[in-house]
C-alpha cells in the first residue's frame, strides 16, 4: 500500500522497484504503490491514512483485550493472597 518516492522520477513510466511518485504535466503528481496501483497524492493519503487507523483500531482493541485480563489476574492474586 505504501508508495516510495524516488529520485529524479518524471516521466510516466514507473520507477524502479515499482513504487514512487511521478509527475505528470506538471500539475498533477501520482504515487506508485508498492501495487503498482497509481493514484494521486490526496488519494494515497487517504488511503494511508484508513490503513493507520485500522492499525490503531486493531491496536486499541488488543490493548482493551490485555488490560481485562490484567484485572481479571490482579483479582484472582487479591482473592489468593487473602
Amino acid at each position: 500500500m505504501l508508495g516510495r518516492a524516488r529520485g529524479g522520477a518524471s516521466s510516466r513510466t514507473r520507477p524502479e522497484g515499482g513504487a514512487g511518485v511521478i509527475n505528470v504535466a506538471g500539475s498533477t503528481t501520482i504515487v506508485v504503490t508498492d501495487g503498482g496501483q497509481e493514484v494521486t497524492v490526496s488519494q494515497f493519503v487517504a488511503q494511508l491514512d484508513e490503513a493507520a487507523q485500522r492499525r490503531l483500531d486493531s491496536m486499541h482493541q488488543r490493548l482493551r483485550l490485555l488490560e481485562q485480563q490484567m484485572e481479571t489476574l490482579e483479582a484472582e492474586v487479591g482473592k489468593a493472597s487473602s
